[in-house]
C-alpha cells in the first residue's frame, strides 16, 4: 500500500507522483505524469492522467485518491465528473488528476493536447522516470527511460 510511512507530499511533483501511484493501485491503466510548469497558459504545474476499463473502476480510482490523500491532510481536491464517470477531474490547484475511461481518453487526447510537457511514467519499481510517447508508439508502449527526475 502507497501510504505506508507516506508524509504529506511537500511540493507538486511529490503530490503528482502520490496520485499517479494510488491510481495505479486501482488497476489504473496508463498512469503518465505530465509537468506542464514551462508551458504557456497551463493551469496547474502537473498532470496525472490515467484510464480506467469501467465505471466502478474509475469511481474506485477516484475515491482511493480522494481518501487517501485527505488521510495525508491534503486539502480535498475541487472535483467533476462523478456523476456521470466518463471523465473524472480531481483538482488539488498544482496538480490535476485526470481519470478517465479509455473511450473517454481515447476521444479528448489530452496527451497530444498537452505534447509540449514533459512526460513520466512510473516504473515497475514505482519510480518516476522519464517517457516519450512518441517513442512508445513505433515501440508498442516500450519506451520508458530509466533517467529519473
Amino acid at each position: 500500500m502507497v501510504l505506508a510511512g507516506q508524509r504529506k507530499p511537500k511540493d507538486p511533483k511529490a503530490l503528482a507522483t502520490l496520485c499517479a501511484k494510488l491510481a495505479a493501485e486501482k488497476n489504473a491503466q496508463t498512469v503518465l505524469l505530465l509537468n506542464i510548469e514551462e508551458v504557456d497558459g497551463a493551469p496547474a504545474s502537473w498532470f496525472v492522467i490515467a484510464g480506467a476499463q469501467s465505471e466502478p473502476q474509475l469511481r474506485s480510482m477516484g475515491e482511493h485518491i480522494v481518501s487517501s490523500t485527505k488521510k495525508l491532510d491534503v486539502e480535498a481536491p475541487h472535483s467533476e465528473g462523478w456523476d456521470s464517470m466518463h471523465w473524472l477531474i480531481l483538482d488539488y490547484f498544482d496538480v490535476v488528476v485526470h481519470l478517465m475511461k479509455e473511450d473517454a481518453r481515447e476521444y479528448y487526447k489530452l496527451e497530444k493536447l498537452w505534447s509540449d510537457a514533459q512526460f513520466f511514467k512510473l516504473s515497475a519499481g514505482g519510480r518516476v522516470v522519464k517517457y516519450d510517447p512518441l517513442k512508445a508508439k513505433t515501440k508498442a508502449g516500450t519506451a520508458a527511460s530509466e533517467d529519473e527526475e
